[in-house]
């Protein structure tokens, strides 16, 4: 079990966290590199890649062949033995392995681009196949990619670095692991919320919409471990003396909802909005003025904002 354990962590480090896709695990069961039959090789990829890490972390080292199959860097023993491949569709890496002596198949299905000599990298999810039971696992920072760079392209980490500083990065890729310029997703935390009163009037009823949020200094997604589904934002606020909680679920007096649209994750992104609407309770029937006490991100975090706010 704990190498079982070991080896799903070693993954997620590996590629930013990831699943197999729902067509990757289950074919033909004789075939221990099922997941990556199809062979689609993208020749762009083939040759030794090294990580770009922190300065104090030794960086691995990926190698994809022209046959489909690819080594990597490891020392930790509980890994030997393991059969890597790996294919590509549409701009995206599937990486699988098969791992006999535990019975093991996992894939990864990941956004990757390469500019020069630089291989940028995030998972989406990942999906693992043990003891005929399958699991899927999306990736908690979908924003967050891994910078690899070609063996030998770069002189020294310096000029490796200055690089990835003026190169763009992907759509998919907010923020990169051991970004040289030192910004972290941590930054995020550091935004600033704008409340406003919603166009729409309030009334006698119960389904008003009451005001706006909107992230006023913005650092990226808001997406490390948190969401607009998962773990979730949540507001309190005071009308009159009596208070109400806002959430993103039904069960509240309250409900906030979300601009956007998100093909995989329930994000925050930057110029999206929250709604904050009344859920079968009148909140507030004409003119108000509204305390917002706390706009919340997770059970014990909050950003700082617009505090006072009339609604009509």
């Amino acid at each position: 079990m704990r190498k079982f354990q070991s080896l799903l962590l070693f993954g997620m480090l590996l590629f930013s966290a990831g699943c197999i896709g729902d067509d990757g695990i289950g074919g033909n069961n004789d075939s221990p590199l099922e997941p990556c039959e199809t062979k689609i090789i993208d020749e762009s990829l083939v040759g030794e890649w090294v990580q770009h890490t922190f300065v104090d972390f030794t960086p691995r080292v990926i190698e994809f062949y022209a046959d489909g199959t690819r080594v990597q860097s490891n020392t930790d023993p509980d890994f030997e033995g393991l059969e890597y491949c790996w294919t590509t569709e549409n701009q995206t890496l599937i990486s699988g392995f098969h791992w006999d002596e535990q019975n093991i198949d996992q894939i990864t299905n990941s956004s990757y681009q390469i500019e020069g000599d630089l291989f940028f990298i995030t998972s989406i999810y990942t999906i693992t196949e043990s003891a005929g039971m399958t699991s899927k696992v999306y990736s908690d920072l979908p924003i967050q990619c891994v910078v690899y760079s070609k063996e030998g392209a770069f002189l020294d980490d310096q000029t490796r670095n200055a690089a990835i500083n003026s190169t763009a990065k992907p759509e998919f890729c907010t923020w990169i692991w051991a970004d040289p310029t030192g910004s972290s997703p941590a930054d995020a935390w550091n935004a600033t919320y704008l409340a406003t009163d919603h166009p729409d009037s309030v009334s006698a009823n119960t389904d008003d919409d009451l005001f706006t949020i909107e992230l006023d200094d913005f650092f990226g997604e808001i997406e490390w471990y948190v969401s607009e589904g998962y773990f979730g934002f949540w507001a309190e606020i005071s009308i009159d003396n009596s208070t109400h909680l806002c959430t993103i679920g039904n069960q509240s007096n309250c409900i906030i909802s979300f601009s956007g649209v998100d093909e995989y994750y329930a994000v925050w992104e930057e110029g999206e909005i929250a709604t904050l609407s009344e859920n079968g309770v009148d909140i507030c029937s004409s003119t108000c003025d509204i305390e917002i006490t706390r706009f919340g991100l997770r059970e014990e975090d909050t950003l700082q904002g617009t505090t006072q706010l009339v609604i009509s």
